[in-house]
């Protein structure tokens, strides 16, 4: 079966980048544990995720792991009470965080924050439970062990025995408030995603304008010389224009030789010119990264090809494409593939299905017709209408077990059967092609930068409507005192 996450590319939204990374609380949290030091759990808060509008401030963690004497309620959102504790364990660690980062904030301006930051947590805490929204312990585990690599601790095992020896319960503690912000960003994914709409022509604009060079990963390493005109405070006359012209073209000729040397080409042109001529190696640089009035002008070069001299507001240049390192096609491996798919049921149990799929490949063996078979067995209803056919499939478009089985499977030959999450499988390769998927690769980057651009407004735009439909009652102590 096709794996839902793939695509050509990895998102890198702010929304989908707290997917893949917890909030560097979590971390902290997991240090103050550990009594490790306030560097190491905040090492890396310049990347922190966007759980709420103000990224210098995110939110606290569910189940605090320190001891309080007294309590009181701070603020009631919905009908959930927030609590001293749980605002004073909040601000210790955003002041961890600011720390690490060299910022200030006064004690009112920090506990404002916060207590704002803890109710939007609340308030999306209450939409998740609202809404069923669950996260798979294997979720949970692998953000735990990532965390536990940071701190060296290499197994959860060794984590949980580590933490609570510390203090009892303190890894609940921990995987609670992890469980809280994987379906917290979960909850932003969902809502970002159903705000921010991009058309074909959104895409086909965004590919005409400068700003698609950043899609570019060519590196280009250049020798760029420039011969400027006189500084005399006025524009150049047409006599230093021509004299600029001879020399850039002098230039241009020596840069031609195989291996010519920039430095001694340069030397050789200052001689009897008045301004001084600068240039050198560039080294490599991206396209998104290239003098934006000469980009077009490198791209369109081969390697070992010199430039016409080109005019801009300071002088001449001269710039030679040394070298070229990676690819801007895209080119991946196809299988064309059938599948026949016996799944378990109510009805069918996992066994019955495996006698099911083995009775099938003795028929193949015994030269049935696999689009046949797949037609009347195959319970995978997008494939069996069409004899079982996936079409053209590319790597990490299937669950790995399938990709494994079909990587290994000669063409115009048919597998043994073999088990996915799915059910039982037989496939069978009819070809393989080597395919050029550059258009819809810049296409699916071009999707993704334009909705990294929105996500953050359209992330804040819900969170204020989440807020403003709320019920949120901040004690009278608590607004004095922030």
């Amino acid at each position: 079966m096709r794996n839902p996450v793939f695509s050509f590319s990895t998102t890198t939204t702010p929304v989908a980048d707290c997917a893949r990374r917890l909030s560097v609380l979590a971390a902290a949290m997991l240090a103050q544990m550990l009594n490790l030091s306030a560097h190491a759990a905040t090492a890396d808060i310049s990347n922190a995720p966007m759980a709420a509008p103000n990224a210098a401030i995110t939110r606290a963690p569910a189940v605090s792991v320190q001891k309080h004497t007294l309590d009181r309620v701070v603020a009631v959102v919905n009908d959930t009470p927030i609590l001293q504790s749980q605002l004073d364990t909040a601000m210790a660690e955003a002041q961890q965080m600011l720390a690490a980062q060299n910022r200030r904030l006064t004690p009112e301006q920090l506990r404002r924050q916060v207590l704002d930051q803890l109710i939007l947590q609340q308030i999306q805490l209450d939409v998740i439970k609202r809404q069923g929204i669950r996260v798979d312990d294997s979720r949970v585990n692998a953000a735990l062990l990532n965390l536990a690599k940071q701190q060296g601790i290499d197994s959860l095992a060794q984590l949980q025995q580590q933490l609570d020896r510390e203090q009892a319960g303190s890894y609940q503690a921990l995987r609670q408030q992890v469980s809280q912000e994987l379906a917290m960003q979960t909850l932003q994914q969902q809502q970002v995603a159903r705000r921010i709409k991009i058309s074909d022509q959104d895409v086909d604009m965004f590919l005409a304008s400068p700003e698609s060079r950043a899609l570019d990963q060519v590196e280009y390493r250049t020798l760029h010389v420039l011969v400027p005109y006189p500084e005399t405070g006025k524009a150049p006359t047409n006599a230093e224009q021509r004299q600029a012209l001879q020399v850039a073209d002098k230039i241009a000729d020596a840069l031609k030789a195989d291996q010519a040397d920039v430095n001694a080409v340069v030397a050789d042109a200052q001689a009897g010119y008045p301004a001084e001529i600068q240039g050198g190696d560039m080294g490599f640089h991206r396209a998104g990264e290239l003098p934006r009035d000469l980009s077009r002008d490198i791209t369109a070069l081969r390697v070992g090809q010199v430039t016409a001299p080109l005019p801009t507001a300071r002088g001449l240049n001269v710039i030679k494409l040394v070298e070229k390192q990676g690819n801007d096609q895209q080119i991946i491996d196809q299988w064309q593939v059938r599948h026949i798919l016996i799944s378990p049921s109510v009805t069918m149990t996992n066994e019955l299905a495996k006698q099911q799929i083995e009775s099938l490949y003795e028929q193949l063996r015994q030269g049935a017709d696999f689009a046949t078979l797949a037609a009347t067995y195959s319970k995978d209803p997008g494939s069996a209408n069409n004899g079982g056919s996936l079409g053209w499939v590319g790597e990490d478009e299937m669950v790995p077990q399938f990709e494994q089985v079909m990587k290994n499977t000669e063409v115009n030959d048919f597998s043994t059967p073999f088990e996915t999450q799915y059910g039982w499988h037989i496939l069978k390769v009819e070809g393989k092609r080597q395919h050029d998927v550059t258009d819809i690769y810049r296409r699916n980057k071009a999707r993704e930068a334009l909705y990294q651009r929105l996500a953050p407004q359209a992330l804040e735009d819900w969170l204020q409507e989440l807020r403003a439909q709320a019920y949120v009652n901040i004690m009278p102590e608590a607004q004095t005192t922030s």
